[in-house]
């Protein structure tokens, strides 16, 4: 009771203080109010609660703004989704089918909640390692995975920071404090503290200010002890640095350094059990030119003189995966190599990059030739079409027809008999007989055209057409081959007299061939069958063909007889052109119209159907009359085709356009035969210069402990795609490391303009700000909505698009780094994008806008620490606004990829072969940085501000949040490993540097306290952050150094190494290498090889391992080489089915799995990769490339001509 009734006492004092020390300072502030004629248009400041103010203005359009245009992205995303496949479900078709996780529903949320979990987990037993690639991946997750985890280390980290800051700091802030509008008053010139400042620590520094101000001359007048008044104030700043210490730092501590033990166990693990505690290096010739003139097999033999290599073959794997070898095999062999003392440095694997440039730009070129060889192989298989006799949905051909202004519907003017006159490719012949005998183009249809079958003898050409050995065109269309041929007619039939040559035919009813009507007794309509299928009137028939003489002149019409009573005939025969029919060369008999036939009536109308050809292809109505039986046609879809369908041209196609295509393909044919002979004799060239030294780049090492040999630089993706070939071949210049470093030194000098100018805009309603920058003033004067977008909303968009462009241009330029792998350069792009923001962006934001809010205080000379910490508060609402608009876009962003959605369907548009749509829809990798940009900046930023300006967690919360649900739905169904694993290198980094950032709060509240000259509280703080940052940098630098001492055998060989090779060799050696690598030297033999592995062999004596049986490095990942893996990439697009069979061989990049020599030298002869069509002709062109020109073909597997079929006769039966 006595405790109670002593804090109510001590409470009641503190108000009394409190409300007397603000009827004492407001005069003051009254007065000097008042002493400024500018002030008249001041505005006055409101409390919370009681009103807003610009800022809080411009906080609220920051999140509506932001949050519409965040909202319509994440909802364009939910529409587009299951619409583009190719770049939303990358996963569900690109990778190996052990790895393909279950298809994503359509629904709008369905990504929303994933088959992926938000933290994935690790396993610390990883004895099943090796069985399957989809146990390898729970086993040891990829660095996309790792990041997921990273930031749901930071997610919790931050969310109890924000817990922290609004249930214990705001209560110590606001409870029984005055506003900062009863505290401070109006400014002296301009501006006002905001409304949001009154839930930061500012209000209670205010009122301390208000209290230490009061107590030095105006308690003493009311009889109050000045030690009681400051008593509570007192107690608060200790609850808040007990806050700041024990429910800040130490759990976010606790939290990022458990995850980073975790971490660095899983790379442990991953390089002794994944990668074998084996090493991949880089050797560069510049670094050891003493090695340079010695060649690949004689480099091995010196390195086992040194022991530097084991004699006896390398451990290989079996088992049907690439890592197969179980964690006890390895753990037995290295410890017997432990124990038994063998050499800590092996090389076990050693390959020569020698100078490919040349080569490089052969299969540039080749690639070129394949690519225009396959867009004409697509264009001629696409000029063909399988159609069937009588009209069915093969042959529908929708036709928009022409727009026109009536609604009268329409009608088409009869085509002429004749045709039309095509004008024809003008092309120069010998006129002579006999001067070439150079034949016309050798296929412009299809091989089925022109098989020839059913030969019979010489003596056999003049029998009639019932001969036995006579197939009719029906019947040869019942055959089992698919399409047609050109069909003959004897010309002695007795049927039809002579015909002309040349004649136009057509089928007949029966199924024989019989020439065309004779165009002067039937109209432009005519069908297409000849007389022999249509009964006139009972009893009448005609024929109206023309007669050929026996002695071969001029054919006369034959004039059927007429029939009595029927209607008059019409005289068609002037209005028709028979040059344009029957051929210009053809003699005519008529010539004058005194010698043409008299006219005769028109015959009367055909009782039967009309040719089922010339029927519409969905039939009209019949408007006949009502008591008229209506014909009943069956849809295409069910009809019955009386035989086999065909193959024909497309509309639109003539032979003259076939040919100019196939001409196309024999002029890329054989560009692409000539280049790979040269490609195959280059190939051979560099692997005679490996074998000799010559021209040779460097080494790429793999074995143990490649990290104490001199001048090595190590790989730490340890896979093919790791690593930077181009790099290889040009070497390193001082020139890009000068360039890397003036492009990020001037990007830094951008940025800190750029950002100090944005601050400066948020300060404009800052008090007395504008009053030292005149152009601010009109903001200042304003406390409006208007005010506050532009001070708030504009900056914060402006701070994120200059953020951005920084991003965007430190990923660009990190590649001018002289590093050799991939995984090097985004370390390196990671951790300048850190100290960027960390330095320049939050620096600039707390640091600058601290100073350029103290400009009143430092040109007076007075109270400029004070002034510092007030500004470092005051910048946090800033910093709210610039967290909220990245909160609101970036994950946003992140999920829809609009610029990666943009590529993919531009490229889609304009592909035309399936190489060309793969390459379109090709993922690229992702990148570390990708997802946690964004991300560090806010944990820098929560870092400082959670207990100071506890708004700014909750922000920070939201963009941690919707970053996950973002990033988890993209490493389960978008990302793919196209780039090795690193085992979690970078997010050893970053933890690292996060368990840092856990000090800065304490260290910035405590130099805030200092400012008050609370000097107990505020160095034992400061004390406290900056001994809690040397033993986290000290714990983190210990848990991942590998400290190893080599014994005295191998230091004496790595210096004997070291040695030999930085001297330059010696004049001997040096004749000899120059003589080797001269072009006067001997001739090398070319012979012809079968393929790259066998040239490998016979030039280097080296066999690569199957796939099955190779190495444990390189490690395999998810990349899908066209070029060498065709036939996988022939099964791989969003259209095939999801399970298909495994293919019965291996592919080259399987076979040369465990080969780093320099891709031009493994790259094999092409395999060309046609589009599927169901007619056949790729099929057939396939067979003639490999028959003929022995290139190898693979056709597109499409999932509704070949799957599917069966699959649902199966799902039938």
């Amino acid at each position: 009771m006595a405790t109670t009734l002593s804090h109510s006492a001590h409470k009641s004092r503190f108000n009394i203080s409190t409300h007397l020390a603000q009827s004492l300072v407001a005069p003051i502030f009254h007065h000097e109010y008042s002493l400024n004629v500018r002030d008249a248009t001041q505005v006055n400041p409101v409390c919370i609660g009681s009103g807003l103010d610009a800022g809080s203005y411009g906080i609220i359009a920051t999140i509506v703004a932001p949050g519409i245009v965040g909202l319509a992205i994440w909802i364009t995303f939910a529409i587009v989704r299951p619409r583009y496949r190719q770049v939303y479900a990358l996963r569900e078709w690109f990778v190996p089918q052990d790895v393909r996780p279950n298809r994503l529903e359509s629904n709008a949320g369905a990504f929303l909640t994933p088959n992926t979990p938000m933290r994935p987990s690790i396993q610390e037993d990883v004895s099943n390692a090796g069985q399957s690639m989809a146990e390898d991946a729970q086993l040891f997750p990829s660095d996309e995975e790792l990041s997921q985890r990273t930031l749901w280390t930071s997610f919790l980290v931050v969310l109890s920071w924000s817990l922290a800051g609004l249930a214990g700091a705001i209560p110590l802030y606001t409870v029984n404090i005055p506003c900062l509008a009863q505290s401070n008053g109006p400014a002296l010139y301009t501006g006002v503290f905001s409304v949001l400042q009154d839930l930061s620590l500012l209000r209670l520094l205010r009122s301390i200010d208000n209290l230490q101000l009061a107590s030095q001359s105006y308690l003493a007048l009311a009889h109050l002890n000045p030690a009681e008044s400051m008593s509570i104030p007192h107690t608060r700043i200790i609850v808040l640095a007990c806050l700041a210490v024990v429910a800040t730092m130490l759990p976010a501590l606790y939290l990022t350094l458990k995850e980073f033990r975790v971490i660095v166990a899983l790379r442990k693990r991953w390089l002794d059990i994944r990668c074998g505690g084996r090493d991949m290096g880089w050797l560069s010739a510049d670094n050891a030119p003493g090695l340079a003139g010695m060649g690949e097999q004689s480099l091995k033999e010196y390195l086992v003189k040194l022991g530097l290599r084991s004699v006896g073959r390398p451990n290989r794997r079996n088992g049907r995966h690439a890592s197969s070898l179980s964690h006890s095999h390895w753990n037995s062999s290295q410890s017997s190599s432990s124990a038994d003392g063998v050499v800590e440095v092996d090389v076990q694997g050693l390959f020569s990059i020698c100078d490919t440039q040349n080569l490089a730009v052969l299969i540039e070129q080749r690639d070129e030739i394949l690519e225009n060889l396959e867009v004409a192989e697509t264009k001629y298989i696409s000029s063909f079409r399988l159609s069937t006799p009588d009209p069915s949905i093969a042959d529908l051909e929708v036709r928009i027809p022409p727009p026109t202004k009536s609604n009268k519907p329409y009608i088409s003017h009869p085509l002429p008999l004749g045709g039309t006159n095509r004008t024809r490719r003008s092309r120069k012949t010998n006129p002579a007989h006999a001067t070439s005998s150079f034949a016309p183009t050798a296929f412009v249809a299809p091989s089925q055209y022109y098989k020839i079958r059913g030969m019979r003898s010489i003596t056999s050409l003049g029998n009639t057409p019932n001969d036995s050995g006579h197939l009719s065109f029906s019947d040869s269309f019942q055959q089992r081959i698919v399409g047609s041929r050109f069909q003959e007619v004897n010309r002695d039939s007795v049927d039809y007299d002579r015909l002309p040559l040349g004649s136009q035919l057509i089928l007949e009813k029966s199924g024989e061939l019989g020439p065309v009507p004779d165009p002067r007794f039937y109209g432009p309509n005519h069908p297409t069958e000849p007389s022999g299928s249509e009964t006139l009137v009972e009893g009448s028939t005609h024929r109206p063909y023309t007669e050929t003489s026996q002695g071969g002149g001029a054919t006369a019409p034959r004039i059927p007889t007429v029939m009595e009573g029927e209607e008059g005939w019409t005289d068609l025969m002037r209005d028709v052109d028979l040059d344009g029919f029957m051929g210009r060369d053809t003699v005519r008999l008529v010539e004058t119209p005194d010698q043409l036939p008299p006219a005769r009536p028109r015959p009367p109308r055909i009782v039967n159907t009309p040719s089922t050809d010339r029927r519409e292809t969905f039939p009209l109505r019949n408007k006949a009359e009502t008591n008229a039986v209506a014909e009943v046609v069956p849809p295409p879809h069910l009809r019955l085709q009386p035989r086999q369908p065909f193959v024909r041209p497309a509309s639109g196609l003539d032979y003259d356009d076939l040919g100019s295509v196939y001409a196309e393909i024999n002029q890329w044919r054989s560009k692409l035969k000539s280049i790979n002979s040269e490609i195959v004799d280059a190939q051979h060239d560099c692997y005679t210069d490996i074998a000799e030294g010559t021209h040779v780049k460097g080494w790429i090492l793999i074995g143990r402990g490649l990290k104490h040999i001199h001048g090595v630089e190590l790989i730490e993706g340890r896979a093919r795609e790791d690593i930077r070939w181009d790099v290889l071949q040009t070497g390193t210049h001082i020139l890009d490391s000068v360039g890397l470093g003036i492009v990020i030194f001037s990007t830094t000098m951008y940025l800190l303009l750029a950002i100090t100018a944005v601050t400066g805009l948020s300060l404009s309603t800052a008090p007395n700000f504008a009053h030292y920058l005149e152009f601010l003033q009109p903001l200042s004067n304003r406390n409006d909505l208007a005010s506050g977008i532009a001070t708030m909303l504009a900056s914060a968009i402006a701070a994120t698009l200059f953020a951005v462009l920084v991003f965007l241009v430190v990923r660009r330029v990190a590649f001018w780094s002289p590093h050799v792998s991939i995984s090097a350069v985004q370390l390196l792009s990671l951790k300048i994008i850190y100290y960027l923001f960390f330095l320049v962006v939050a620096g600039v934001i707390v640091i600058g806008g601290a100073v350029l809010y103290s400009i009143e205080a430092i040109s007076q000379h007075r109270g400029v620490t004070k002034s510092l910490a007030d500004g470092s508060i005051y910048m946090a609402m800033f910093a709210l606004a610039y967290i909220l608009t990245a909160s609101f876009t970036i994950p946003g962003l992140l999920l829809l990829r609009p610029v990666r959605l943009w590529k993919v369907l531009r490229a889609e548009k304009t592909a035309i072969t399936p190489r060309q749509r793969f390459r379109a829809v090709y993922p690229g990798s992702s990148d570390t940085a990708n997802g946690l940009g964004a991300c560090v900046l806010a944990i820098i930023f929560a870092s400082a501000f959670s207990l100071i300006f506890p708004l700014i967690g909750p922000s920070v919360v939201l963009l941690l949040f919707l970053t996950l649900v973002a990033h988890r739905f993209l490493i389960g169904y978008v990302y793919c490993r196209t780039l090795p694993s690193t085992g979690g290198l970078a997010h050893i980094w970053l933890l690292k540097r996060l368990a840092t950032l856990c000090t800065l709060q304490p260290l910035l509240l405590g130099l805030i306290l200092l400012t008050r000259h609370f000097w107990l509280e505020g160095g034992i703080l400061v004390g406290i952050a900056l001994i809690a940052a040397i033993l986290v940098e000290t714990y983190c630098t210990r848990a991942t150094s590998q400290p190893r001492s080599l014994n005295p055998n191998t230091c004496d060989a790595l210096q004997t190494l070291s040695h030999a090779s930085k001297q330059c060799p010696d004049s001997a050696t040096e004749d000899e290498t120059s003589g080797l690598g001269s072009p006067s030297r001997g001739y090398r033999a070319r012979g012809s090889m079968a393929s790259v592995l066998e040239m490998m062999s016979l030039t280097l004596a080296v066999v690569p391992s199957e796939s099955r049986q190779r190495g444990i490095l390189p490690l395999q990942t998810e990349t899908l080489d066209d070029l060498t893996a065709t036939e996988r990439a022939a099964r791989t697009h969003p259209d095939a089915p999801p399970h298909l069979p495994p293919l019965s061989f291996a592919v080259h990049s399987e076979e040369t799995a465990g080969v780093l020599y320099a891709p031009e030298l493994i790259a094999p002869c092409p395999v060309i990769w046609l589009p599927h069509d169901s007619a056949g002709v790729a099929r057939s062109e396939a067979d003639d490339l490999e028959k003929y020109h022995d290139l190898r073909v693979t056709l597109d597997v499409q999932a509704s001509q070949d799957v599917l079929p069966s699959r649902n006769i199966s799902r039938a039966q």
